[in-house]
């Protein structure tokens, strides 16, 4: 039946070709697009689920590359030195890092990636667009004077 209404079958032509009544095939078709969207919405949760999964591993990526980035670590500089005999210097310094900035940038990236997925950024620039809407008619309302003072009535 499903085949037959893909195929662009009016409802009495499934009715007929099967050998049920249309209310039949009106009843059967309903229960159809209820699973077609059951089945839709599952998957489409679960991809949108695979994917936060996916960001969220790669934040937890990226916080742990900020953390190593901000380690201490020990610089070891070697130079030759002029004197009489060739001889080689070797120093040592700790360094304290503050951190490697473009990690951070991944971390926020994720977020608005998330964000945007959860729809969380689109409801934030609707409100947004709200708010400067009111804004605006209220300043235009504030700055317009009234044309006529009302008629007082006799």
């Amino acid at each position: 039946m499903a085949a037959l209404y893909l195929a662009g079958k009016y409802q009495s032509e499934i009715a007929r070709l099967i050998g049920i009544s249309q209310q039949q095939v009106s009843h059967d078709l309903q229960a159809v697009h209820r699973a077609w969207l059951a089945s839709s919405l599952r998957d489409f949760d679960a991809a949108k689920a695979q994917e936060l999964a996916k960001i969220d591993a790669a934040e937890r990526e990226y916080w742990a590359a900020w953390e190593r980035s901000q380690q201490p670590r020990e610089v070891t500089t070697t130079r030759e030195a002029d004197g009489d005999a060739p001889r080689t210097e070797t120093s040592r310094r700790r360094e304290h890092p503050v951190g490697d900035p473009r990690f951070l940038d991944g971390v926020l990236k994720c977020i608005e990636k998330r964000c945007d997925m959860l729809g969380l950024s689109t409801a934030t620039e609707a409100a947004k667009a709200v708010s400067t809407g009111l804004a605006a008619l209220l300043a235009q309302a504030k700055s317009t004077v009234p044309l006529a003072a009302p008629l007082a009535e006799a």
